[in-house]
Order: structure tokens, then C-alpha cells, then sequence
């Protein structure tokens, strides 16, 4: 019983243990970016220390919006460096250690990163020449705070930022250059870097560099007034390099860098421009040039450019021929006589071996790019030949290619006779024979007669036939033929032996060879008012075709349009119902081609086979 009492009393006794005790340590080593912060575990109130440390952050207590950095366990001193901190900000701490009963802190205390001026460098002076430097510096620490402008002062006085020129180069650290221009041969120039942020301006060191004198600065010309024998060469010295230039010129020859394979051409001294006149080349040669300019530090050279001496052999391009009649031709070409004087001459005949040679009037020629012609005759009708243009100058002989023409009928005169001995007069126009006059036949070509279908009744059936205008044969016949359906014309037995009714093909070839539709008309119709009703509009009848207007008959057997119209009937089908003709009007100059009921009469003009 009193055993159990007492182990009772024992589990009520007070626990001796406590928190433990800490203080704070004072913040040594504040720099812009870091402090060494810390404290001591006085006692571990009974209790193993588990953590010890210190709350840190930009606002008091800490321990409650800061930062926690652990700095070890148990009693005793310990410090630690809290680092990537803000320049100039004030920072608050308070140390703490915990053990089995809890958290205890030290007093809070507080302090604030230093500010100091930019680190700089001045970079030495690379890249010397004449006339410029490359300079700059290096911002190695922001001293704590932002660098807001950096850069060189220079000039060519010592201390140049006190009397040199300020040159900024951007802001913040790092590397920064600038190359200088526009500076003066072998002069002493200085120059140091800075660099500012909020504390102010710190320098780098002060520095001094020397330009030097260089080559001269020399151009080479294209060469002028370039001829067959000679040449004007030379060239520009722009500047003498800070040295007097004691010789300038030129090099020259038949291979590149003519400064060593070449001759030399001396042309006077010094600044400026310079010309002179090569003699004795050889024509159409290439030279090469390159101007030269001497002073005490060296030769310099201006760019290598070549040129080409003229008189080369002749440059020839067969034209297409034109004014092609029957018998003659007018040949043309383009002939460059390159600068020599020329023959040009054409070479002529039925095939590609030629055999005529016929020559130009204004022989020997020396232009360029120079049309020339020539007219041959004698020629026979309807044949191909072939021709080509011949230059030849002392340096060679230029053939153009071969081409061909073919000589027209236009303007040959004929007859032929039907297989009832009418007679029809005929004429040539470009590459077809025309009946100059409109059929009149009664019989086909076979000696078989073409029906006369004189009642409407009879017409609108479609049977092959033929009639006379308004069924009149002594008013209308000898002028202006007969009129004939499409069926008849399809028989392909009107014309005479050899001739036949022209397709729509035929007739827009015709047509073509006239210029174009436009103008066609006028030049078919008969000219005047004794046939076409006023104003017969363009009628000339250049070609002698004769073409009259004699109206038609329709497909119900009505006659109409004499003296405003010609029909004439092609062999051409357009379709099932429709045949294609060609007409003209009394106040058009244009021809018209189209297509129309098979039952229609219209006029026949027969083509030559």
C-alpha cells in the first residue's frame, strides 16, 4: 500500500524543463548584398536544442512575414551569411532555438546594406587605324544599386572628362565598346570610362593612344573612249594617307592582277585624278587595270576592272522578210558591225544550198544594231524559198540563221470555163485563186442539171437547187450569177474540174491575208454605186475581187438585200440544219462570216484546187 502511494505522488511532481535561452547577435560584415548574421544558445532549458537560427525579412517580427534560415543544434554561438540581398534596404533579424518545450526567440534587431560607387574599367585601345579606335571599359560591380549610365570621355587633351567629349554606352554591368571615327592621322588622343549609379560617378583608368599614318586611299576609272588600238585609263587619289604620294598610275595587261604580270603606267604625283591614253592594243583583246598610288608607308591599289577593246567579227539576225508579191520580196535583217567596217550581203534560192547572192546599197556598213534590207525579183509564184543574211568584217564571217518565205499569187490574172462554157475571169490573192465573178451554172460538173426551184412551194423543201434573183435570168444572171441552196453546194460537183466551193477556213485565210476583218470588206467590194447602195462604206476592190451585192433568197423562197448585201456560201457544216457563209454589207468595211439555215440561197465564188 505505501509503495503504490508513493509511485502515485511521483507522477504529480513538477517537470523541471524549460524553453531554452537566446540571443541575438549584433550583424557584422553588411555589405550592399549580404551581413553575417547569427546568435547564442545561452541554455537548453533542460532540453536537447533540436534547431537553432534566425528569422530574417524587410519588416519587424520576422519570425511571423520574413524569412527562416537554420543555422545548426544545440548551445553555443552560430553565424551564418545571408547573401542576394537588395543595396541600401533595411533588414530585420531575430534568433531562435527550439527544443521539446518549444520556440524561444532573442531580442529582434535590425540593419541596412551598404551603397557603394560602380567598379570600372577602362578596356584598352584595339583596333587602331588611321582615322579611328575602337574604345570602351568593363562595369564589373553595380556597387549595390543599378548603374544607370556608363561609357568613355575622351578627346586629345589629358583628363578628358574634364575636357574630352562624353560618350554613354548604355547602363548596367558588363562589357561595353564604341569604335571612334573621324580621327586625325598620328594624333595622341586620351581616354578613361565611367560608370554612375545613385551613389555617383566612379572612373576607370585614364588612358592615352596614337593614330598612324596608312597607304593612300586610291580608285581605279573604267576605261574611256575604249577603241580598237587604244584605251583612256587612270584613276582618283582621294587621300594621301597622311604621307605625300610620290608616285600614281596605272597597271595594266592581258591577265588579272596586272601589278604583277603587267606593265606599269606612272602618272604625276600626289592628290587628285589622273588620266593618260594606252596605245598599240590589239583589238577585241581583254585588258586588265589597276590604279596605283605610292607614299612612305606603302603602295596601295584601287580595284581591278578589264575592258574589252572593239572590233569584234559581225553580229547577224535573219528578219522575217516582208512586200512578198508573186515575183519579188523585200529581205531584212539586224546586222552590229561591232566598230569594222562591214559586207552584208543576203544568200538566197530554193533550198538551203542558196546559189544567189544579192548585196546590200549601203555597203560597207560600221553601225551597230543597223537594220538593213534588200529587194529580190525574179521570183516564180507560189514557192518556198529559203535565205539568210551574210556579214563578214576583217575579224570574221557571221551567217544568220536560215528562214523561209513563200511567194504569192496575189495580182495573177486567169480564166476557166464551167461545163456549160461560161467563162469566169480570176485573180490571185495571197496564197488562192478566186473566181473574180459569181457562179452561174445550171449544170453540175458531171453534165447532170441542178434542179430550178422557182416556187416558194418548191424552195422551202430543201432539195437541191438553184434560182435566179426574183426569178428574173435575163435581169440577174450575167451579174450576178445564180443562187444556190446549201444542198447543192454540198453536192461538191458546181464548181469546174479543179475548183470547188471555199470552206469557212479558206475564207477567214482570205480574210487574214487581207489584214483582218475590219478591213477585208472593203477591200472585196466592187468600188462605186453602180451595184452597192450608198454609202458602200471602205469598197475599193484593191484586189479586183469584184464582190457585188445581190442579196439572197430565205429559207421561205423570199428574195431580199440586192444592193445592201453579198452572200456566198462556204462548203463548211456547222450543224445538222445550218451551213456557214460569208457576207458583206453595203455600209461596212468589215467582213462578217457566220452560219444559217441550209435552206437559204446564196451566192457561189469557186476557190482553185
Amino acid at each position: 500500500m505505501a509503495v503504490v502511494l508513493g509511485l502515485f505522488l511521483s507522477c504529480e511532481e513538477e517537470d523541471p524543463k524549460t524553453g531554452p535561452r537566446v540571443e541575438t547577435a549584433s550583424v557584422n560584415s553588411i555589405m550592399n548584398t549580404s551581413a553575417a548574421v547569427g546568435g547564442c544558445v545561452l541554455d537548453d532549458g533542460g532540453s536537447d536544442v533540436t534547431e537553432r537560427g534566425v528569422y530574417w525579412g524587410t519588416a519587424s517580427n520576422p519570425e511571423n512575414s520574413g524569412n527562416k534560415m537554420q543555422i545548426g543544434e544545440g548551445v553555443g554561438t552560430f553565424f551564418d551569411t545571408l547573401r542576394s540581398l537588395t543595396a541600401g534596404v533595411k533588414y530585420f533579424v531575430k534568433a531562435y532555438a527550439t527544443n521539446n518545450k518549444g520556440t524561444s526567440y532573442g531580442a529582434e534587431t535590425f540593419f541596412t546594406t551598404q551603397i557603394n560607387f560602380p567598379t570600372v574599367s577602362t578596356a584598352d585601345v584595339t583596333e587602331l587605324t588611321p582615322n579611328s579606335a575602337k574604345v570602351g571599359g568593363n562595369v564589373s560591380d553595380n556597387g549595390g544599386f543599378d548603374v544607370t549610365e556608363r561609357g568613355v570621355f575622351w578627346g586629345p587633351y589629358p583628363n578628358p572628362k574634364l575636357t574630352g567629349i562624353k560618350l554613354t554606352l548604355g547602363s548596367g554591368v558588363g562589357q561595353f565598346s564604341q569604335t571612334l571615327t573621324g580621327l586625325e592621322r598620328t594624333n595622341t588622343y586620351y581616354v578613361v570610362a565611367f560608370a554612375t549609379n545613385i551613389k555617383g560617378t566612379s572612373y576607370g583608368t585614364e588612358l592615352n593612344f596614337t593614330t598612324v599614318p596608312s597607304l593612300p586611299v586610291v580608285s581605279t576609272y573604267i576605261a574611256r573612249d575604249v577603241k580598237t588600238t587604244s584605251a583612256k585609263v587612270g584613276g582618283e587619289v582621294t587621300s594621301n594617307g597622311g604621307s605625300t604620294v610620290s608616285e600614281r598610275g596605272v597597271y595594266w595587261g592581258t591577265s588579272a592582277n596586272p601589278e604583277t604580270t603587267g606593265s606599269k603606267l606612272a602618272v604625276g604625283t600626289g592628290t587628285g585624278e589622273f588620266l593618260s591614253t594606252l596605245e598599240s592594243l590589239n583589238p577585241n583583246s581583254t585588258y586588265y587595270l589597276k590604279a596605283f598610288a605610292t607614299n612612305s608607308i606603302g603602295t596601295a591599289y584601287g580595284t581591278e576592272v578589264s575592258f574589252k577593246t572593239s572590233g569584234n567579227s559581225p553580229e547577224a539576225i535573219t528578219l522575217n522578210p516582208s512586200s512578198i508579191t508573186s515575183t519579188s520580196a523585200v529581205l531584212n535583217a539586224i546586222v552590229s558591225a561591232n566598230d569594222l567596217n562591214t559586207t552584208v550581203t543576203f544568200e538566197y534560192g530554193a533550198t538551203t544550198s542558196y546559189g544567189q547572192v544579192v548585196a546590200i546599197v549601203e555597203n560597207p556598213i560600221i553601225q551597230n544594231d543597223d537594220t538593213v534590207s534588200v529587194t529580190i525579183d525574179g521570183l516564180q509564184p507560189e514557192t518556198t524559198y529559203h535565205f539568210r543574211v551574210k556579214a563578214e568584217n576583217t575579224l570574221g564571217v557571221t551567217l544568220g540563221a536560215d528562214s523561209t518565205f513563200t511567194t504569192v499569187v496575189t495580182g495573177i490574172t486567169g480564166t476557166v470555163s464551167d461545163i456549160e462554157g461560161n467563162t469566169y475571169s480570176t485573180i490571185g490573192i495571197g496564197h488562192q485563186y478566186w473566181m473574180t465573178e459569181n457562179l452561174r451554172v445550171t449544170k453540175y460538173n458531171d453534165g447532170t442539171k441542178v434542179a430550178l426551184l422557182k416556187a416558194d412551194t418548191i424552195w422551202v423543201k430543201g432539195n437541191p437547187g438553184y434560182s435566179w434573183y426574183n426569178n428574173d435570168s435575163l435581169e440577174y444572171s450575167q451579174t450576178y450569177g445564180a443562187i444556190y441552196n446549201w444542198f447543192a453546194v454540198n453536192s461538191g460537183k458546181l464548181c469546174p474540174a479543179g475548183w470547188r466551193v471555199p470552206t469557212n477556213d479558206e475564207f477567214s485565210e482570205l480574210v487574214s491575208y487581207l489584214g483582218d476583218a475590219s478591213v477585208a470588206g472593203g477591200l472585196l467590194k466592187e468600188s462605186g454605186f453602180s451595184h452597192w447602195k450608198s454609202p458602200n462604206t471602205g469598197a475599193t476592190d484593191n484586189f479586183d475581187f469584184s464582190a457585188l451585192p445581190g442579196g439572197k433568197r430565205s429559207d421561205q423562197g423570199v428574195f431580199d438585200f440586192m444592193t445592201i448585201e453579198g452572200n456566198w456560201w462556204t462548203s463548211s457544216e456547222y450543224s445538222s440544219l445550218t451551213a456557214s457563209y460569208f457576207y458583206l454589207l453595203y455600209n461596212y468595211s468589215n467582213s462578217f462570216q457566220a452560219y444559217i439555215n441550209k435552206k437559204n440561197g446564196m451566192y457561189v465564188r469557186c476557190i482553185k484546187d
